[in-house]
Parts: C-alpha cells; structure tokens; sequence
C-alpha cells in the first residue's frame, strides 16, 4: 500500500541524491509530474547532454505518471492564477504545476516553496521535508 502521493517539481532534480531516494522508495509513494515538470527536467537533461534514453529511463524509475493538460486543468489553473498574489506571466508554469498537484490530490514536492504558498502549507513539502515523513513513518 501506497503511503503518500506526491507530484515533483522540476526543480527537485537538481539533487541526484534526492532522485535515488526517491526511486528506491517509490513502492511508499504515487508519484506525478506535470507536463510542464517533465519538460522542464528533460530540457535541463538535454542542454547537459543527457540522452533521452537516460531521462526516460529516469522517469520510469520513479515509477511516475505524467499528467497532460485537459480543458479542466486549464480551467483550474486560470482559477488559481486569478486568486494568487503571484503575477501570472512570470509564474504560469508554477501554477500549472501546483495545479497538477491540487487536482491530483498530492504533496508538491519542491525547493521553491514560496512560489506555492498559494496551495497552502500543507500541500508542500521540501524535499528534506518528504524524506524526513516517509522515514518517520517506516519507524
């Protein structure tokens, strides 16, 4: 039995680390990712010369499912973009990823909490954050 869905921000790649963690934990948790994290990650991949091979194979280690944008994400985004502080221009990618994880029923995982304050605090969690939950809960 699953213990937690998550959904990653791009941002969270950046700690390999992490990633290994993730993976070998992933029978603990529901893993998502937007279209738009999903992105953003292979194009990082990319401009650093990793294959797609690597990056899909990745992805599948994580065990994760990669959400695409239907008519009623893109509803719920503009809803949430249009009642946050945050200016949306600057910020859209931000909310179609917070969003993902709203509809989704899941924890953004991210280093850039700030930039979600919108979802409310008990719908973010750092990395070190979901680390510290999942081994709490194995003990």
């Amino acid at each position: 039995m699953k213990f937690l869905r998550i959904s990653l921000d791009s941002n969270i790649f950046r700690d390999q680390d992490f990633i290994d963690w993730l993976q070998l934990s992933k029978d603990k948790l529901d893993v998502f990712l937007s279209v738009i994290s999903t992105l953003e990650t292979f194009h990082w991949y990319n401009v650093r010369g990793i294959s797609e091979e690597l990056f899909k194979k990745d992805i599948e280690a994580l065990g994760a499912e990669i959400n695409d944008l239907t008519y009623q994400n893109i509803f719920h985004i503009s809803k949430n973009a249009k009642y946050s502080a945050l200016p949306f221009r600057h910020h859209a990618r931000d909310f179609i990823i917070g969003t993902h994880a709203q509809v989704h029923k899941s924890k953004l995982i991210t280093f850039n909490k700030t930039h979600f304050t919108w979802l409310g605090e008990e719908n973010i969690l750092s990395p070190d954050e979901l680390v510290v939950l999942i081994e709490a809960a194995d003990s």
